[in-house]
């Protein structure tokens, strides 16, 4: 299978001068990582020295990308723990005007794929020189929200690796986006439920947090085709998107291909040569399932945590209430889903030929947790799911 490319990392990342402050929570130590001839970004170190150097780690990924010299603060529910955070990079090109010289200047684009490198760059960091001493293990768990989420969930599908001392055994995310092509028009989602069906589901509501992701995709992306990207729509490690990459972020392809044909008639072209060009079928691509993780690959898919706020509800017409349209909900169900089958499917399989008492739906439920957390308020995480988060790592980290 694909992984990140480590190729264009140094071998060895050199020794870097440290600074180290207090906050009121934890001791803090910001280490500067380079990223090739790209920059360098920073990982923050909370309550590593105190611990024991096998005791669990904890993986902070913000849920955007960080003022440059700023120090995210942790969620509250990560203070006991030790936990480093990568303050990565991902916003719009810079829109300040050239140098008055009219020399080019050369600055690292921080649009996709650029968090990639950052985030891989600082995990390749932590598990080199956070390492346990002599055979013993490192359990490391990945924390984000939102934008942030999306990074993670691929850092934390494909850094799994069951034999390595030191690889990721857990997520947990909150709001995540785990497949951004359901921003499109031409995703289902966003269809009639119905073919006969005429009235298309809720969009976004101006104001939400999702809202403003949906608003923010032409600064964080350079084209629609970059939201196909598997690793930052992990839902798509499990299957086939079922789409075709639009031109445009708002167009649907269908309308890109019709206008595509009607350009290309010449001006003499006749009546029937339009009708052919505007009336021939349009089809998309089947959804297809994918074998996720690979038969030969050593991973295995971490147990996850997925939240998510309560969806805003529509009323049917026989008075029945049902989510609406493109949710967090639907993004966090449809990654669960996914990930659910493919244990079933992969994992369990050989388990269930000796075990005839082994649930594997009711297992796969419990690797893969799907849990409501009411409404918050845009980045806050209320208290409710704080306390689901506190419960799940006290779980594991005790067991």
């Amino acid at each position: 299978m694909r992984r990140w490319s480590r190729l264009w990392l140094p071998c060895r990342l050199p020794r870097v001068q440290r600074r180290c402050f207090h906050s009121e929570q934890t001791l803090e130590d910001s280490v500067e990582v380079p990223i090739g001839s790209s920059g360098s970004i920073t990982v923050d170190l909370h309550n590593v020295v105190r611990q024991s150097s096998s005791a669990p780690l904890m993986i902070y990924i913000p849920p955007h990308s960080p003022l440059p010299g700023t120090h995210p603060s942790v969620p509250g529910f990560l203070h006991p723990y030790p936990t480093a955070v990568i303050n990565y990079r991902w916003s719009a090109p810079d829109s300040t005007p050239p140098d008055a010289s009219g020399e080019p200047s050369f600055t690292t684009p921080l649009q996709w794929p650029t968090p990639i490198h950052d985030i891989l760059a600082g995990y390749t960091w932590i598990t080199e020189n956070l390492r346990p001493d002599s055979t013993a293990r490192r359990d490391l768990y990945v924390y984000s929200s939102h934008a942030g989420a999306s990074i993670a969930a691929s850092l934390a599908l494909t850094e799994s690796h069951h034999h390595e001392r030191v690889a990721v055994r857990g997520l947990v995310a909150w709001n995540g986006i785990y497949n951004w092509s359901m921003f499109l028009p031409d995703h289902r989602i966003n269809k009639p439920a119905t073919p006969r069906g005429r009235k298309l589901p809720s969009r976004p509501k101006e104001g939400s947090a999702l809202y403003a992701l949906q608003m923010e995709m032409t600064d964080l992306f350079r084209k629609p085709a970059d939201l196909f990207d598997s690793f930052v729509s992990p839902s798509l490690f499990f299957q086939t998107s079922g789409m075709l990459p639009p031109s445009t972020f708002t167009q649907a392809a269908v309308v890109t291909e019709m206008l595509d044909r009607m350009s290309s008639l010449t001006s003499g072209g006749s009546v029937s040569d339009l009708l052919a060009a505007t009336g021939s079928a349009f089809t998309a691509p089947r959804r297809s399932a994918l074998m996720f993780p690979p038969r030969k690959s050593t991973l295995k898919l971490p147990a996850s945590l997925l939240l998510h706020d309560s969806p805003p509800l529509q009323t049917t017409k026989r008075g029945k209430r049902r989510a609406a349209g493109h949710t967090f909900e639907a993004q966090a169900s449809e990654l669960a889903s996914l990930m659910r089958k493919s244990l079933e499917k992969l994992e369990f399989k050989s388990r269930l030929q000796w075990d005839e008492d082994f649930d594997a739906e009711t297992e796969a439920e419990r690797r893969v947790k799907l849990v409501d957390v009411g409404d918050n308020e845009y980045l806050q995480l209320g208290e409710r799911g704080q306390k689901v988060i506190t419960r799940w790592l006290e779980d594991r980290f005790e067991s």
